[in-house]
């Protein structure tokens, strides 16, 4: 990340408001821009200053209802008079038309936003997973460059047989491999390189799912390229430009 990216987010780090993939990646910047990391410390030195030194008010105990007091009152709603051109039937009938439309219209509503909701989910899962095997420094359960091995060794401990393609020709050299979990999923990680930037494949089995296409999406600084086929959900993430994981992922998928 660059300083200008760093620096709004200090005041975050330094009340702990920063997401886990955010705090790792600003850490990293300070590890490496002792301007950065200088202007954190005097963030909170100022901060434990003020705590330590300014004066604390308490708020008056009959603030709340003053303040109630003076705020605009809800106007009951309008009775329907003898001279509406709607009779008891008319609204009867209009009442129940927009009732049924309203449900119909939350039920759709609902099927989107927890499906959303589920999508959002699993690709934050598979952020975490991400970021914590660079923190943890626990990227391989097995670390070869031989796919002959590493296959294998995921294979006989999960229900999927995740695709571990020498990509080396390509740019991509194999690290290894290591089992995880996914939004409660048990997962193949089989880990890559690309230069200096590590890409995590996953893949864990997804019955009675329809096979997907390729989607892309990026988040906190991440690419995530994600696929279905054979009752098998995949998912690629790595810091990597997204035209280099897409190629990675057209590579493992055999497109």
């Amino acid at each position: 990340m660059a300083c200008d990216r760093v620096r709004p987010l200090l005041p975050l780090l330094a009340d702990g408001e920063l997401s886990l993939t955010r705090r790792w990646m600003v850490s990293r910047h300070l590890a490496r821009c002792p301007d950065c990391a200088a202007q954190l410390e005097d963030l909170q030195t100022m901060r434990t200053a003020m705590r330590t030194n300014l004066p604390f008010h308490q708020a008056p105990p009959d603030l709340a209802a003053r303040i109630g007091n003076v705020l605009p009152r809800e106007m009951p709603p309008v009775p329907i008079g003898r001279g509406s051109r709607l009779t008891l039937a008319g609204r009867t009938f209009a009442f129940a038309g927009s009732t049924f439309a309203g449900a119909l219209a939350g039920v759709a509503l609902t099927f989107l936003v927890m499906n959303g909701r589920a999508d959002d989910a699993m690709t934050q899962a598979v952020l975490n997973s991400h970021v914590r095997s660079m923190m943890a420094d626990h990227l391989t359960d097995v670390l070869t460059e031989d796919r002959h091995t590493v296959k294998p060794w995921l294979s006989a401990r999960l229900d999927v047989s995740p695709p571990v393609p020498d990509l080396a020709p390509e740019g991509f050299p194999l690290v290894g491999g290591r089992l995880d979990y996914i939004d409660g999923h048990r997962a193949a990680a089989v880990v890559y390189r690309r230069d200096k930037h590590v890409i995590n494949l996953f893949a864990w089995a997804a019955p009675n799912t329809a096979d997907a296409g390729f989607r892309q999406e990026a988040r906190q600084g991440f690419n995530l390229m994600t696929w279905r086929h054979d009752g098998v959900a995949y998912c690629a993430i790595s810091d990597l430009e997204a035209d280099q994981l897409q190629t990675f992922s057209r590579l493992v998928a055999g497109d």
